[in-house]
């Protein structure tokens, strides 16, 4: 058996899937009346080609819960705007619950960095350069500057970052964050100010002139200690605590020690000692433990190659953050195994490999103190250039409408009947072989794609759009989901959607209009689904051999008129989609698939939209501040879970953020 060797793992890639993943193992809410199915927590293969954004799309694919989860931005209905607005209470350093142990900054990264979260506004940085900074009122603090940390302590920040500061527009994010989750993400801002560099400099000037009183990590028991000191390792006491009243209090004590230091010199030490209270980013959380899992990489191809002595790369996310890798080299026959895991709680793990030039993983492991081993089966595959086994079992596609032109969005499902994976055939025009075809009509524009862009993963050539990621054998092993805006002369279009490849099930949803005419001859038209507000017409087809689908509007908007829905307060478009979350909210059985288009297309694409509504969108602003504080009241009062909340309220600083941006141009 193949022991493991221990190497620091730099690439969050898999951490956001690994996420949605675990999730979707325990809600399976999809109603087959749609034709839409959770699936199951199976040891499932994928294979993308070495890029940390292939990688990542790659792994989302056969779940829907990327698609799934974006429900929950119509599924909570609308509150009044009448209510008030919280006020933060005044900070009080005794009211502020201290960490009870060294929170971890590496742990805040996520928060700090994700879709939703602080650098939006901060910068990923911390330089008050994220997208939506221009639009705050004023600048947010500039954490990359260590003036801006000097004269405040972390309990501080704790404070705004719970209770808001809605007049700069920072919501509150203690229904959305717990203490411990807020202390990370502080710290992981509070640490953008300096680097692991200048943090090994301090600790080299405090280990000569600091250490003898204060011990080696900041305890006051070090050998020449005389008295009590104070305990730099106390993460509640030194939270309180500014670099500036540290600054002072090593003047007033020791005045002669680095007298002859420069300014920098005296801040690398007080960085040091702050790390005695926190853990840096640079630090990795993860703890070894009595975990164990054992596996066996086995060839899923009949009649394939013998796959032994593979390279096994073993990769621990703590708290959803990747924190370690471990490879070990498999036996002759397939077997590997890993030890000296720790089987915490927050502590997942993935395995994987490469064959044949296709990077395959597992799916996700947890460990714990009960069940401290686990059994891995990690399938591989030969390739082939033969993509007749190709098809699409779900395909879903809406259309919306402004003047002048369509919005389309198509989300398709694809499986692979075959034994092999598909790496697709050279293509003019295509760098790399192409796996997927989609097709666009002549004429659109703002082509999207939620998990990469035009002229990387995805290609152009014409009016046909390539994909370049492998695809695996198996169902619902890859989900595209892009959108295209159509422009139109008139008020009537006529659009000829083209899908390249054998589909099991889809359905149409059309974004109603008053006095509009659709016509779909090629689909079964159902009725009409309401979803808040918001009417779809819906068709449906079932069994289509590449089908080339027509649509007729009459009706539409011409160029230059105004949409009655956004003059009716509606403004769609205004709500921002948030990241993949849980779907938390009931689902209600007829309007099911409605909800799931609306959250993955029909918002994005209303967002699109270039229409004069400065009045609505100053009216949706005020809303959106309302509609926070009164959130916050219905989860204080019981009326809805905390993670229900916390990702309703995540959204309507999204919204927010989003709305004050467009009004400011």
């Amino acid at each position: 058996m193949a022991r493991s060797r221990r190497t620091i793992c730099s690439s969050s890639a898999l951490a956001a899937t690994m996420k949605n993943q675990r999730r979707s193992t325990s809600k399976h809410n999809a109603k087959a009346k749609y034709g839409i199915h959770d699936h199951p927590p199976v040891v499932t293969t994928y294979q993308v080609r070495m890029t940390d954004s292939a990688f990542r799309g790659a792994l989302w694919a056969p779940y829907f819960a990327s698609l799934i989860a974006l429900l929950l931005l119509l599924s909570l209905w609308r509150v009044s705007a009448a209510q008030e607005l919280p006020t933060p209470p005044p900070y009080d350093p005794a009211a502020v619950p201290t960490p009870a142990q060294a929170p971890s900054a590496a742990l805040g990264a996520s928060i700090y960095l994700g879709e939703q979260g602080c650098a939006s506004c901060h910068g990923a940085q911390g330089n008050s350069d994220g997208p939506t900074s221009a639009s705050l009122p004023a600048p947010p603090p500039l954490f990359s500057d260590p003036a801006t940390v000097w004269l405040r302590s972390p309990a501080e920040y704790f404070h705004i970052t719970k209770f808001g500061n809605i007049q700069n527009l920072m919501p509150p994010w203690g229904n959305r964050l717990n203490d411990e989750q807020i202390w990370q993400a502080v710290y992981y801002a509070w640490s953008l100010h300096t680097s692991e560099e200048t943090v090994q400099q301090g600790a080299e000037l405090y280990a000569q002139s600091c250490a003898g009183c204060h011990g080696p990590a900041g305890a006051g028991d070090g050998p020449d200690a005389a008295g009590d000191l104070p305990r730099f390792d106390d993460p509640g006491a030194m939270a309180l605590r500014t670099q500036a009243e540290l600054d002072a209090g090593w003047r007033l004590a020791h005045a002669e020690i680095g007298e002859d230091w420069d300014e920098g010199d005296r801040r690398a030490v007080l960085d040091y000692v702050r790390t005695f209270s926190y853990t840096p980013p640079w630090v990795s959380t993860y703890r070894p433990g009595e975990g164990q899992l054992r596996g066996e990489v086995v060839q899923g191809t009949a009649g394939g190659a013998e796959v032994g002595s593979l390279p096994i790369t073993l990769t621990a996310f703590v708290n959803f953050t990747a924190a370690e890798a471990f490879t070990v080299t498999a036996a002759a026959d397939g077997s590997f195994q890993f030890d000296n895991l720790a089987t915490d709680a927050g502590v997942a793990y993935v395995a994987s490999t490469e064959y044949a030039g296709v990077r395959y993983n597992s799916t996700v492991y947890q460990l714990d103190p009960l069940t401290p081993t686990a059994e891995i089966t990690l399938p591989v595959y030969e390739t082939t250039g033969d993509g007749r086994g190709i098809h699409i079992s779900r395909a879903n596609w809406l259309i919306d409408s402004e003047p002048g032109a369509l919005r389309v969005g198509l989300i398709l499902v694809f499986s692979n009947r075959g034994d092999r994976t598909y790496i697709g055939q050279p293509t003019d025009g295509v760098e790399g072989p192409a796996t997927l075809a989609l097709a666009v009509p002549p004429g659109a524009t703002a082509i999207e794609f939620d998990d990469g862009v035009l002229g990387g993963r995805y290609q152009q050539v014409d009016d046909h759009i390539y994909d370049v990621v492998p695809v695996p054998p198996g169902d619902t092993v890859r989900q595209l989901i892009y959108s295209y805006q159509l422009p139109f002369e008139g008020d009537s279009a006529e659009l000829e959607q083209r899908i390249l490849y054998p589909v099991g099930s889809l359905n149409l949803l059309v974004t109603d209009l008053p006095g509009m005419e659709v016509t779909a001859p090629d689909l079964t038209y159902v009725g009409v689904e309401t979803v808040q507000g918001i009417d779809f017409r819906r068709w449906t087809g079932e069994g289509l051999q590449e089908p080339a689908l027509r649509l007729q509007l009459r009706g539409l908007l011409p160029t230059g008129e105004v949409d009655p829905r956004d003059l009716a307060g509606n403004a769609p478009g205004l709500v921002a989609a948030t990241p993949p979350v849980e779907p938390v909210v009931a689902l209600v059985l007829g309007g099911f698939l409605v909800v799931i288009l609306v959250g993955a297309l029909y918002l994005p694409l209303r967002r699109q939209g270039g229409i004069d509504r400065t009045a609505a969108l100053a009216q949706e602003r005020d809303a959106l501040l309302d509609e926070i504080a009164a959130l916050d009241d219905q989860h204080a009062a019981g009326e809805l879970d905390a993670t229900a909340w916390s990702y309703e309220r995540a959204r309507l600083k999204s919204a927010l953020l989003a709305v004050t941006q467009e009004l400011a141009g």
